[in-house]
């Protein structure tokens, strides 16, 4: 089956602005499963375990995951570890992060990456 993987980043910047990344996913890559790691899940209940705005975003992103029923892979690294390897490994999966870094790396292994944009929108990188 054809996945998209969700980066923490992709998830935290779309709250910041009312955006639900997992929403926009499934309306623009039906067909595909969603993932996320255990490592994005562990990254984000450590935000969510702090005060303000972060942590209040990364609680909604954990309600959200169990409300829309994210899959999630019980690998525990990195996040940015899983992807990568994720990724290198399944070449017809698609990554949504919006850290440049990891995206510039994505692109050089010719994954498809997107980017959610402040209005919503996933982009491609």
């Amino acid at each position: 089956m054809k996945r998209v993987i969700i980066d923490t980043s992709s998830i935290l910047f779309g709250f910041t602005y009312n955006r639900n990344v997992f929403e926009r996913a499934k309306e623009q890559f039906s067909g595909y499963k969603l993932t996320v790691s255990r490592g994005i899940i562990k990254e984000l209940t450590k935000f969510s375990n702090t005060n303000g705005a972060k942590g209040i975003r990364a609680r909604v992103a954990l309600l959200e995951l169990k409300a829309k029923k994210i899959n999630v892979d019980n690998i525990s690294v990195y996040p940015d570890k899983y992807i990568l390897d994720s990724a290198s490994r399944d070449r017809n999966c698609i990554v949504i992060t919006n850290d440049t870094i990891l995206a510039k790396k994505l692109s050089l292994i010719n994954v498809k990456v997107y980017k959610i944009s402040k209005s919503g929108i996933l982009k491609l990188f």
